[in-house]
């Protein structure tokens, strides 16, 4: 999920294979993909287009929204004037490395995690590598996690799941393997900040106005300052609907935090959307029973 300046909220869902936008009335309607889990549309109109799997989702300042195609081993870029490009990947499966300077087509990924950068670059986890990709969609930097690890015995890889660029300009890496969270500092040197970091399918990590770290860890969600931390929320049952697991999260201008249960993450049947706010607490915005 993320929030746009408006207000407006975009999900990425993978079951329905589009990408959709909540109004604040509760109105749902399709952004992208026509429902059919496909590759197809590059060019054209992005609600006629095929998507597959559709994962982590972020929004640049110029308006382009940027999805994870996951099952078409590509991110796909959504443009103002509502068409769909290819901006990363060639549709074939995780390449083995990775060269600054390719043109991000042509080489084969497996995307995961998004996340812009205030200069508009954009980073995308894929395998065991964090790739920086310019806004003209060349490489710019890879990172190799492989260095993260909660080794030597057992060793586990930090298979990266979720990235975020902080307010100052560090990436985080968020390692579903290792599960560690990771700070790249602008000098290139490598923070642990968390070792008990377990995210669910795309948790997505989301930074508040102020710098705080909003994460979905251990069941619940939680704010990380330096390496202290604070629950948010935790999993709960709202009415009649099942478990609710804090799974994705975005946060608006205003510090409202939205949350999502995925299928298979609490919500057996279907899918929950929650919005936190300081205020008025928590409460279920929708929940999606699958058929």
């Amino acid at each position: 999920m993320v929030v746009a300046p408006n207000g407006l909220l975009f999900i990425a869902d993978q079951s329905l294979n589009r990408v959709l936008v909540h109004f604040p009335s509760g109105q749902l309607e399709t952004v992208a993909g026509n429902g059919l889990a496909g590759f197809s549309g590059d060019g054209g109109l992005a609600a006629n287009a095929e998507l597959n799997q559709p994962g982590a989702i972020v929004l640049a300042s110029n308006g382009t929204i940027y999805v994870s195609d996951v099952g078409n081993h590509r991110v796909r870029a959504l443009l103002n004037h509502g068409r769909i490009v290819t901006f990363a990947g060639d549709g074939a499966s995780n390449a083995a490395t990775f060269k600054v300077g390719t043109k991000a087509t042509s080489v084969a990924i497996s995307p995961s995690g998004l996340a812009v950068a205030p200069h508009g670059r954009l980073w995308v986890t894929s395998g065991q590598y964090v790739l920086e990709i310019s806004a003209s969609g060349v490489i710019v930097a890879v990172v190799q996690t492989s260095r993260y690890s909660s080794g030597p015995v057992p060793f586990q890889p930090c298979d990266p799941e979720s990235v975020a660029v902080s307010p100052s300009g560090n990436l985080y890496i968020g390692c579903s393997g290792s599960h560690q969270l990771v700070e790249r500092l602008s000098n290139g040197h490598d923070k642990i900040i968390l070792t008990s970091y377990r995210p669910h399918d795309f948790p997505g990590l989301a930074f508040f106005k102020g710098g705080a770290l909003a994460i979905a860890n251990h069941e619940s969600l939680q704010a990380v300052v330096g390496n202290q931390l604070t629950t948010l929320f935790t999993y709960k049952v709202f009415g009649n609907s099942q478990r609710f697991v804090p799974s994705g999260v975005a946060i608006s201008a205003n510090g409202t935090i939205y949350v999502d249960s995925q299928s298979g993450d609490g919500f057996t049947l279907g899918a929950g959307l929650a919005k936190v706010t300081p205020s008025n607490g928590d409460h279920l915005l929708r929940y999606w029973r699958e058929s």
